[in-house]
Parts: structure tokens; sequence; C-alpha cells
């Protein structure tokens, strides 16, 4: 079997392609001060994401999803990534490190090029807040 690999560093189309239709992006980037219970106020009760933060060095985004949404196996060729986790619980795939559940205040960093998967699980919407290079290239391998 030969595997095709895809990059994709469009951040509205990333997010779409794992099913989040509701993505903000520019409206609420570089405030002094974000609230959680605010954005979800304003933002409602599905799934949605809302760039946070955007300048030469970083980028944030915030994503909320619910029970069995998440991302799919990618990594990043050329970033490391960073999560902090808001709300809820995920479970985590780490390539070489097997898989996790982590839930609110929990950290979690992945080196660039290391495979991962994100699925929020549970029984109620989870929230992470990912920090990684702006516009950061997702690679998919495909079979």
């Amino acid at each position: 079997m030969t595997q095709k690999e895809t990059h994709d560093s469009d951040l509205i189309s990333v997010l779409n392609a794992d099913g989040i239709v509701d993505v903000v992006v520019k409206d609420l980037e570089n405030q002094s001060t974000t609230r959680l219970d605010e954005l979800t106020e304003r933002l409602g009760s599905g799934s949605w994401a809302a760039r946070l933060v955007l300048n030469n060095r970083f980028g944030g985004v915030i994503i909320r999803q619910h029970p069995g949404e998440g991302n799919r196996l990618h990594f990043h060729p050329d970033a490391d990534e960073c999560w902090v986790i808001m709300a809820g619980q995920w479970e985590w795939f780490i390539e070489g490190e097997g898989t996790r559940t982590v839930s609110t205040n929990d950290i979690v960093v992945v080196r660039q090029g290391v495979k991962h998967k994100i699925t929020c699980v549970g029984d109620e919407p989870a929230v992470r807040f990912a920090i990684t290079a702006p516009d950061v290239t997702h690679a998919y391998a495909e079979e």
C-alpha cells in the first residue's frame, strides 16, 4: 500500500473538515481578556471554534465539541502544539505514547512530526485551547 500525504494550513478548512462548521476568525482575535462563559453564550451550544490569538509567532484557537467529535489523525511537520483543557474530557492518541484521557486543567504537548488524534469523550461537550505556530500545517496520511 502506498500512502499519500495531504497538507492543509487554512484554519477554516481544517476545522470544517473535522466537522466544525461554525468557525470565527478575526472578530475575537487579540482581545485582552476572553471569558469562556461569554464565548459559549455568544457562539451557542453546538460545536464551534474561534481564533483568539494571532501574531507572527503563535496562534491560539479555542475549540468546543460534543462527545464523539474530534479531529483526524494528523501531525504538524513544522511546529509543536500544546493545548489547555478548559472543560470536559478528551481522549488523546499520541503516536509512540498511546491513548490517554485528559480533562479540565490538564495541559497536553505534542512535538512536531508526532501523529495525534483528539476525540471528545464523556457525556458533555468539552473545550480545548490549542496553541501553535500561526497557520500551522496539518499533514494527513491517507491510504
